[in-house]
């Protein structure tokens, strides 16, 4: 039983992303009540997190680690990551003119337009990323060499699930009234996640290379 738990967790948090992009598909922007989805949303995106971590932590406690388990956990963390970010680069997420003053007159730029906050080029930058990494992970594994995750990966995953949270969480408890703080908070999460995420990416690029020039 303790071998087949940890892949268990990992099916169930494939299963709940599934309802997490229903949900989050379903909501619209005020004047809609339907800020209770993304409460449901934050909730889920929170219950996935912890199953992350416990399926992990078991997997090694236990000394259970299966090969599904090394391909499936990772792939679905970028399941629900990736597709939280691109649904809330979604149109239901565009200004509807409901949005506050203080919101409504920043840079263009700086919200593309989105009460999320995530600008559609920032998804394809998060997925060609994750790409890149796979790949290179997987050519590396390919050659016998293995290829951990880094600290800066860690880094990554953690500012984008704070990221996340912290739109889900704005946009539903914390925009009507407007309170400037939170869209400051809100935005600075998601610049911050871009950054690291391209950051890290970079630091996988320099790994890899640095094990290619090791092999000549």
């Amino acid at each position: 039983m303790n071998w087949k738990l940890p892949n268990q967790l990992t099916v169930g948090r494939l299963l709940l992303a599934g309802v997490f992009f229903v949900l989050l598909a379903l909501y619209q922007l005020p004047p809609t009540e339907r800020g209770y989805l993304l409460n449901l949303c934050f909730v889920l995106f929170i219950i996935g997190g912890i199953s992350d971590v416990l399926d992990g932590y078991l997997a090694r406690r236990w000394k259970v680690t299966s090969a599904f388990g090394r391909i499936a956990d990772p792939f679905v963390d970028k399941v629900l990551v990736c597709g939280a970010f691109a649904l809330l680069a979604g149109s239901n997420f565009v200004f509807n003119g409901r949005q506050g003053r203080f919101e409504t007159q920043l840079p263009a730029w700086l919200t593309g337009g989105m009460a999320s906050g995530v600008q559609g080029w920032m998804v394809v930058v998060v997925v060609a990323r994750e790409f890149i990494v796979s790949g290179i992970r997987g050519y590396s594994e390919a050659q016998g060499k293995r290829f951990p995750a880094t600290a800066w990966g860690k880094l990554k995953m953690f500012t984008q699930s704070f990221a996340i949270c912290t739109v889900l969480f704005q946009l539903a408890n914390l925009s009507q009234p407007e309170r400037p703080w939170a869209v400051v908070l809100k935005l600075s999460a998601v610049w911050v996640s871009l950054i690291a995420t391209v950051v890290s990416g970079l630091a996988y690029i320099n790994k890899a290379r640095r094990l290619m020039a090791a092999e000549e």
